[in-house]
């Protein structure tokens, strides 16, 4: 009994390790055997080929694994066999970077004088030159210029802006070789992110980190993206890309070292659709405006303001700004708004996130309010903000 106790154990350890790997095995008979005979081999390939000026890569990352385990016996001799072979869950930031690193650039800025302003980075939004970047990059300039990653300066014109988006649009004859970036279409958090822009003017770095949280607010009138990978002055205006090259959001911010660690903002992928094609058609983006401001509501804050102790979230309205869409209505201080249209009002970013994706000035909105421990329905027609 002594004699197979070992080999015995040392199968069944194999035989967990094979299932914990969700690999498919074959097992022999019932083991007997004096002799036990374990042998592993792994194997791994990776392989990036790029042309510099127009790139392409092929990666390859494969594992392959083979657990053989051979049990000797009076009676035979019984062979159990695990292959595993799976992608490695990796990204390559080599890859990444050759994708995108000719279609972003530096953004310099001059007045009037030809003196420089400042610096910020961009990114090639479509076929037809328009380069998008920051509206604070491009504020006050009268000429402007942008620097490909091998130091081709190229001269631009300014399209358009939206200082409430912090969005500008550049138009400038760009490379035949530089291929716009293609924005994504949707963002989880967790996901990894890569910044690549012109720090402090070091043209075409990359930082690598994660997608922390997302509809952020107090950065921009709009919601933005939180993300950890390094955003520093002069990153401004250039793309944060997922691991499939496509543009998350256009880095707009970053808290500064003495203040906090590893928090940057961009404005997300779905600002930029809305945004940027008025942009190039028009010049300026028209956001809705109500003209309220308040807070959201907790227990705290409600028991504040002296509220019924059943209304622990909403926006409670504290100032109606004069001539706005809000002082035409009769909207009122003191009101708690907990719906718009069908949407419920909770907590932040409710009416912020409405404004941004689905609302449009002239819209015609219901508002249910919590009046005096009554529910009330007004009626509201959007204005423009900064109108």
């Amino acid at each position: 009994m002594s004699s197979i106790r070992g080999p015995f154990l040392i199968g069944i350890v194999i035989l967990v390790v094979v299932l914990v790997a969700g690999s498919s095995f074959a097992l022999g008979q019932t083991f007997g055997g004096k002799t036990t005979t374990f042998t592993s081999k792994v194997t791994e390939t990776s392989t990036t080929t790029s042309t510099v000026g127009n790139p392409t890569e092929t990666i390859t990352s494969t594992a392959s694994t083979t657990i053989t385990t051979t049990l000797s016996s009076q009676t035979g001799t019984y062979t159990s066999t695990a292959t595993i072979t799976q992608i490695l869950n990796e990204v390559n930031v080599s890859a990444i970077f050759l994708k995108a690193y000719s279609s972003v650039f530096q953004v310099n800025i001059y007045d009037s004088n030809f003196n420089q302003l400042g610096l910020g980075s961009g990114f090639l939004y479509d076929s037809n030159n328009h380069i998008v970047t920051n509206y604070h990059v491009v504020e006050g300039a009268t000429y402007f210029e942008i620097q490909t990653y091998d130091g081709q300066w190229i001269e631009a014109t300014l399209k358009g802006g939206d200082p409430y988006a912090d969005l500008a649009v550049l138009e400038a004859n760009t490379p035949l070789a530089v291929k716009p970036l293609k924005l994504a279409s949707r963002v989880k958090i967790g996901e990894r992110a890569f910044a690549i822009g012109s720090p402090f003017g070091l043209v075409g770095s990359i930082t690598a980190g994660i997608v922390s949280q997302v509809n952020r607010t107090g950065i921009t009138v709009v919601p933005m993206l939180q993300t950890d990978a390094a955003i520093n002055p002069g990153n401004s205006g250039g793309p944060l890309l997922n691991d499939a090259c496509e543009v998350l959001g256009v880095n707009t911010a970053g808290i500064s070292a003495n203040m906090s660690e590893s928090i940057g903002f961009a404005i997300p992928y779905g600002m930029i659709e809305r945004v940027i094609p008025k942009l190039i058609e028009s010049g300026e983006y028209k956001h809705p405006f109500i003209g309220i401001g308040g807070e959201y509501l907790d227990p705290i804050s409600a028991a504040y303001y002296n509220l019924p102790s059943s209304l622990t979230s909403g926006y409670i309205i504290t100032d109606i700004i004069s001539g706005t869409a809000a002082s035409r209505s009769n909207l009122r201080v003191g009101d708690v708004v907990i719906k718009m249209d069908n949407y419920n009002i909770r907590k932040d970013p409710d009416i912020n996130y409405l404004m941004t994706y689905v609302y449009s000035p002239n819209d015609s909105v219901t508002f249910t309010v919590i009046r005096n421990k009554n529910q009330v329905q007004i009626q509201l027609t959007l204005g423009v903000r900064g109108g």
